[in-house]
């Protein structure tokens, strides 16, 4: 069974709590062709997305198993916030 995009949303906010912390706007799609969720941060005209298997976010989400999402995740968030600006304390 294939997630719902308000669970891959709940799950990335659970797992990221820095995306509402900076108020960092994040859209969440399937991509059917790809069979892969894409994640996009944005803010104003700065934005980066992920693509991430569906296997390895279902894998996630029901075996607590997030190290490759974490890596893709957090290489989003780092190069995001670098980029942008928006992350700055």
């Amino acid at each position: 069974m294939r997630l719902t995009d308000s669970q891959i949303r709940n799950m990335v906010m659970d797992l990221y709590p820095e995306i509402e912390m900076f108020s960092i706007g994040m859209s969440t799609e399937f991509n059917e062709e790809k069979d892969a969720w894409i994640i996009t941060l944005e803010d104003g005209s700065n934005s980066l997305s992920t693509h991430m298997d569906s296997s390895h976010v279902s894998s996630c989400f029901n075996e607590h198993n997030c190290v490759y999402f974490t890596n893709q995740m957090m290489n989003v968030i780092d190069n995001y916030c670098l980029e942008s600006g928006t992350c700055s304390i």
